[in-house]
């Protein structure tokens, strides 16, 4: 009996029947070959898409971002309380009224400079000026006032700067804890104005007192006569005048002087010379003897007026004032006498002398002799 077999199914897809072959012969389940196709596509697709949707979002964030910075600052931070600190002879309102500042400007638009530079033309005891911003609406003016240093005579009236030079205001008399320049020629300055270089004598008295102070002795300088560029004088610690000449090897000067007042046998009083460059001379002070002859004269004058007035004088008051007169010469004698004998005692104390680094002798002359 013949076999029947059955017919052979027909496929219409013969790349659907040969993949199926070829997966039967690998022993794998068929999988379409398009279907993979398109899924891969897809894949891709959607990661363009993330990519270009995570770009898109970062674009906005940072439009986002620029615009708070930019609007923040004028939307947000305007002043809206303004204080001032540091000492100062000025009011804290007249400081806020000149600097122009008003509740409701923008913090960050705000020019520091030119608000400093407005407050120190108006007020010349300013020295520094700062603006402080404290978040979120607070405006701190920080400021530091000038010290007057000089009182400097213009016709009768006082100019009174610090140790730059500047003119901070005018005075009637001598401000306290000042020292007194007169002959300066300083008729063409101004309250505000800084000492310039046409102002030879200010800017050397200038130099004289900075000097001073970098060795420490410019609290004791009472005043200043510059009056004469060549000779130039000093009052110091209210007993001393000190003679500095034209002021050439100032810095020279200043140092013999500073050893001068530590010599112990410099008396209380008197003239320091330091005209010399290579010596200094102490002498006697000159109003001492000049009061003194001044009430010899007048003594003298109202001795002549009582002679005067007398018909006739007797011989004993002839006699009287002669010995008056012998008493008066033998006051004298002893006073030269003592004179010489301190004279020898300030040349016994004053044996030692020092040279300067050129190997010139240097020191003080007390009564004629080199002490120092």
């Amino acid at each position: 009996m013949a076999k029947q077999t059955e017919p052979r199914r027909k496929t219409n897809s013969p790349v659907s029947s040969r993949s199926g072959q070829q997966a039967n012969r690998a022993g794998q389940p068929a999988r379409p070959a398009r279907t993979s196709r398109n899924s891969e596509r897809a894949r891709q697709q959607r990661q363009r898409r993330r990519r270009r949707n995570k770009l898109v979002f970062r674009v906005v964030c940072g439009l986002l971002i620029c615009a708070a910075i930019v609007l923040a600052p004028t939307v947000f931070f305007r002043v809206s309380h303004i204080t001032v600190t540091g000492d100062t002879r000025y009011t804290e309102q007249e400081l806020i009224d000149a600097s122009g500042v008003r509740e409701g400007d923008n913090m960050f638009f705000l020019d520091s400079s030119h608000i400093a530079q407005i407050l120190q033309a108006k007020y010349p005891y300013l020295d520094t000026v700062k603006l402080h911003r404290r978040l979120p609406s607070t405006l701190q003016i920080e400021i530091t006032e000038r010290t007057a240093a000089l009182s400097v005579e213009v016709n009768g009236e006082y100019l009174l700067m610090d140790m730059t030079g500047k003119v901070l205001e005018k005075n009637g008399q001598v401000a306290d804890n000042t020292v007194e320049v007169v002959g300066a020629e300083a008729e063409k300055l101004k309250v505000g104005d800084t000492v310039g270089d046409e102002q030879e004598k200010l800017q050397t008295v200038l130099d004289l007192m900075n000097l001073m102070t970098q060795y420490e002795m410019n609290d004791k300088v009472g005043s200043i006569d510059i009056e004469k560029a060549y000779d130039v004088r000093m009052r110091f610690d209210d007993r001393y005048t000190i003679l500095l000449g034209n002021l050439s090897d100032l810095e020279h000067k200043i140092q013999f002087l500073q050893a001068i007042l530590k010599e112990p046998s410099l008396p209380e009083t008197g003239i320091i010379d330091l005209t010399d460059d290579k010596k200094a001379h102490y002498r006697p002070d000159d109003t001492v003897s000049t009061s003194e002859e001044q009430d010899d004269t007048e003594e003298a004058d109202d001795a002549a007026e009582t002679g005067q007035s007398g018909d006739s004088t007797d011989d004993g008051q002839e006699k009287d004032s002669t010995d008056d007169s012998a008493e008066q010469e033998e006051t004298g004698a002893d006073d030269a006498s003592g004179q010489e004998e301190q004279a020898d005692t300030g040349a016994q104390d004053g044996d030692s002398s020092q040279e300067n680094s050129d190997g010139q002798t240097t020191g003080v002359v007390l009564y004629g002799k080199i002490i120092l």
